[in-house]
């Protein structure tokens, strides 16, 4: 039996999951009439021509057992080998937003600024807050409420931003 998801096969996948599954089945003295398909002992989905497959739609997060069983011209059955499912809720990632200093804030150089965000995560914790000038770094933070202290600013325009990531690496600007 086969298991398989676009990007290959696999025996873990995203929920809600849609789940191609396949089995061959052949009958040396007959011939095969279809092959159902289980969850353990729930009967979810058959087709009664070869290649024999079916696809398992909108499929929750959770552990799953499936077997594939062939019946012939004669009501002869034959289960398959179990294939272990696992559907995960994937990872969400964070919010961030920058809560001080305001959009278009004016300050008289050399000035000491302190950049303030808020973060969090739906499905886990935040595990840091890294602040920008464009591009470049200028420090983190891992804890809650979550600043940097930008010293010495010289005169000019700067844009910056705060970048969130969480315990399993999902990453918001």
């Amino acid at each position: 039996m086969l298991i398989k998801k676009s990007s290959g096969n696999s025996a873990n996948f995203d929920a809600p999951a849609s789940i191609a599954i396949s089995a061959t089945a052949a009958d040396a003295d007959g011939s095969v009439t279809k092959v159902d398909f289980y969850n353990g002992s729930t009967l979810i989905g058959s087709d009664n021509t070869s290649p024999y497959s079916f696809t398992w739609s909108n499929v929750a997060a959770g552990s799953y057992t499936i077997t594939a069983k062939a019946t012939d011209n004669s009501g002869a059955v034959t289960t398959s080998g179990s294939v272990a499912l696992l559907v995960t809720t994937p990872n969400v990632a964070p919010t961030v937003s920058i809560t001080s200093p305001a959009n278009n804030a004016t300050f008289n150089a050399p000035v000491t600024i302190t950049i303030n965000a808020t973060a969090a995560d739906s499905d886990g914790s935040v595990a840091k807050v890294d602040f920008y000038n464009g591009s470049t770094l200028l420090g983190s933070d891992n804890t809650s409420p979550y600043s940097f202290t930008w010293n010495n600013v010289a005169a000019g325009n700067y844009t910056i931003k705060a970048k969130a990531t969480d315990n399993s690496g999902a990453v918001t600007t």
